[in-house]
């Protein structure tokens, strides 16, 4: 895991030189912030019951994130915008690191889904609680703190939250899925 996390320090602090590059400042203090939060993730590790490739995810996650330095918040793919492609990754990624957490307490399924869904609710919730604190404190923009660039197809703050939340609660979904197979194939072949 040490050494995904200073790969993934190596690429942010690129990203950290380009944001000031092409005048992009805000993706330098993103990046910084993420940085911050994945430090955080690997000192608690054992704590978070992460694996390695659960780090690898949350890292790959930082780094589709801080990316957008290069715009990517204000395109397109295959008729959806790069927002919603975050969010649903985002939402799965965080699905399974809860997924994964949760089994260490060795309580039934239902009770480990359920909580699973309550954490990755509450984490997409904290995303727009900062975003809508930035919006209200510095207006519009980019990046992890304001409302702007990404939020392109919502016509009002409001659409843009509950786009956020569906895409978060899909993306919830289909990581508590991916969880619940891999842990009945899993304790199927013991």
């Amino acid at each position: 895991m040490k050494r995904i996390l200073f790969i993934t320090y190596g690429l942010l602090v690129m990203v950290i030189i380009f944001a000031f590059v092409l005048d992009r400042k805000i993706w330098a203090i993103d990046s910084v912030v993420l940085g911050f939060v994945l430090t955080v993730l690997y000192l608690f590790r054992r704590q978070l019951n992460l694996t390695v490739f659960l780090f690898l995810l949350i890292s790959m996650l930082v780094l589709m994130h801080s990316l957008s330095v290069f715009g990517l918040f204000r395109m397109t793919f295959w008729g959806y915008e790069y927002d919603t492609y975050v969010h649903a990754y985002s939402s799965i990624v965080i699905a399974l690191t809860a997924f994964n957490y949760m089994k260490k307490f060795n309580i039934p399924l239902p009770e480990t889904v359920f909580m699973t869904l309550l954490i990755t609710l509450g984490g997409g919730l904290l995303n727009e609680l900062v975003e809508f604190a930035g919006y209200k404190l510095f207006g519009r923009g980019e990046g992890l703190f304001l409302l702007g660039p990404g939020d392109i197809g919502a016509t009002n703050e409001y659409e843009n939250l509950m786009t956020d939340f569906f895409n978060d609660f899909y993306g919830n979904v289909a990581g508590i899925l991916l969880s619940l197979i891999y842990h009945l194939r899993v304790n199927k072949s013991d």
